[in-house]
C-alpha cells in the first residue's frame, strides 16, 4: 500500500510520486500504439492518468497523430471490419460504439468499410441459422422468431434486414 492507501484523484498517482516527464510518456504511448491500433479517445484516457498539464497532453496527442501512431479513420475502419466479421455486429451497434469513442468524424470511413463487406446479405443469414439451431425445439415458432428478432436487433442490425432474415422461419414447424 502507498501512503495511507489513497491515490491522488486529480492525477491518479500516489501522493508524493514523481511527476511524469513528457518525453517518457510520449515514448511509452508510441510503444503502446505500435503494438495495437488506438483512437484518440483511448489515448486521451491514458494521458489523463498522468501528471502532465493539459497543454502537454495535447502536444503529445498531436505528435502521435502527426507521426501516424494514432489515426481515427484507420482505427474506425479496422474496428468496423473486426466487429462485422468476427463479432458479427450490425452497423447500428458499430456506429454506437464509435460514437462512444467520440469518433463521429470517422463514421463515413467506417460506413464505407461496412458497405464493402456487405455483411447483411452473407453474415445475417448464417447468424440467423446458427441462432435458430441453438433454440429449443419445444418453443412455438412465433416465440422462436421473436427471440431471433430480439437477438439480431441486439447485434445492431436494422429492422428491415431482421424482418427479411426472420421471415423464412415463420413457415417452419
Amino acid at each position: 500500500m502507498n501512503e495511507g492507501g489513497l491515490l491522488n484523484e486529480e492525477n491518479h498517482k500516489p501522493p508524493g510520486s514523481k511527476p511524469d516527464k513528457p518525453q517518457t510518456v510520449l515514448a511509452r504511448l508510441m510503444r503502446y500504439c505500435s503494438r495495437r491500433e488506438c483512437c484518440s479517445g483511448q489515448i486521451m484516457l491514458r494521458l489523463e492518468k498522468t501528471t502532465l498539464s493539459e497543454n502537454e497532453q495535447m502536444e503529445i496527442l498531436n505528435r502521435l497523430v502527426r507521426d501516424r501512431f494514432v489515426d481515427d479513420d484507420r482505427f474506425a475502419a479496422i474496428y468496423c471490419r473486426d466487429k462485422a466479421l468476427h463479432a458479427r455486429w450490425g452497423w447500428i451497434k458499430i456506429r454506437q460504439h464509435l460514437k462512444q469513442w467520440k469518433l463521429d468524424h470517422a463514421l463515413p470511413t467506417a460506413h464505407r468499410v461496412w458497405m464493402d463487406l456487405n455483411p447483411n446479405n452473407d453474415g445475417l443469414a448464417a447468424l440467423s441459422a446458427s441462432k435458430w439451431k441453438q433454440m429449443p425445439d419445444s418453443l412455438p415458432v412465433n416465440k422462436r422468431c421473436a427471440r431471433l428478432s430480439r437477438f439480431l436487433l441486439g447485434r445492431g442490425y436494422p429492422m428491415h434486414d431482421v424482418i427479411e432474415a426472420v421471415r423464412p422461419y415463420f413457415g417452419k414447424v
